[in-house]
């Protein structure tokens, strides 16, 4: 089945979707352009048209959106998936080149690498037309990202605040937040706020977000390269003895053991002292060492003899 010379552009926008800036530049480019809207399934279409690519959109990634993409590239594998969203997280990264899509933009786009993708993904179903034959990809073992998780399918503003709410705390972990500081980034009250996390979510505004943050401190400890303080100011802690104490009440350990737990070495400290010269010696037991000063052993040549 040979490339059909389009770009399918699959809706999965809470929001009401508009015009980007890189669907503009790809019509500029000349290339023919098709969407699927929020509501309908984009795999008859990618099995029966295969475009050059597809580009899932996002504002705020859910499950059900994120869900698609998984299956589109589950059963149309040989379709090279861009994913576009515009709520960011480093989980989400993951989470999305483990499901194999070819490549990940931010909103707003970067245009040239935007463009330049496509290029070579045109480019390459051109070199190769027998390509796109169906196929299917060995399901991987992926899951969705938490904050995916939380959010339900309805597109009720009720949904699209938490939405805001969430991204607002994902860009902002590792700053002091406050909880009428979120709610004014969604335009409700702190009370309202408060309800909201408790009815679409199960747990309060502060106890979602000291979720979080010991969630991301789990994440960070794992990198023996990263300091416990470090870790500490990294998710928005500015205590390292209330960091210490609250990590160990949800998590059951210090931070310290925890990453013992996880049998990797504590990191290293931040100064650099060099090592001092090691005497090859040294390992040596007394009656073994040979009768030579240390400036002897530094020569590494023989020793001469001198007739008389």
């Amino acid at each position: 089945m040979s490339a059909h010379a389009y770009v399918l552009i699959v809706l999965r926008t809470l929001n009401e979707p508009e015009e980007r800036d890189y669907v503009v530049a790809l019509r500029q480019k000349g290339y023919r352009i098709e969407f699927v809207g929020a509501e309908q399934d984009p795999l008859p279409i990618l099995l029966s048209h295969p475009p050059i690519v597809a580009c899932f959109e996002y504002d705020y990634p859910d499950l059900k959106g994120l869900t698609d993409l998984r299956q589109a590239k589950q059963h149309a594998a040989s379709v090279p998936l861009l994913m576009i969203t515009q709520a960011h997280s480093e989980s989400l990264a993951v989470w999305a080149f483990r499901t194999r899509v070819w490549d990940y933009f931010v909103q707003p786009v970067d245009l040239a690498r935007f463009i330049g993708v496509v290029a070579s993904l045109a480019q390459l179903r051109s070199l190769n037309p027998g390509s796109q034959e169906r196929k299917q990809a060995a399901a991987v073992v992926n899951q969705i990202p938490p904050e995916a998780r939380l959010r339900c399918c309805t597109t009720s503003s009720q949904q699209i605040q938490l939405e805001r709410a969430i991204s607002y705390i994902e860009q902002h972990l590792y700053q002091k937040l406050a909880q009428a500081e979120v709610a004014a980034q969604c335009g409700i009250t702190s009370f309202q706020l408060s309800r909201l996390f408790r009815k679409l979510t199960g747990n309060t505004f502060q106890g979602y977000l000291l979720e979080r943050r010991i969630d991301e401190a789990k994440r960070l400890l794992a990198n023996p390269r990263t300091s416990i303080t470090d870790v500490c100011f990294s998710v928005g802690f500015r205590d390292l003895s209330y960091f210490t104490r609250t990590f160990q009440k949800h998590v059951g350990h210090t931070p310290t053991h925890y990453r013992q737990r996880l049998n990797l070495q504590p990191p290293a400290s931040a100064a650099v002292v060099e090592p001092m010269p090691i005497n090859p010696y040294d390992k040596l037991t007394p009656a073994s060492r040979p009768l030579v000063s240390t400036n002897q052993l530094q020569d590494s040549t023989c020793p001469q003899v001198v007739s008389p």
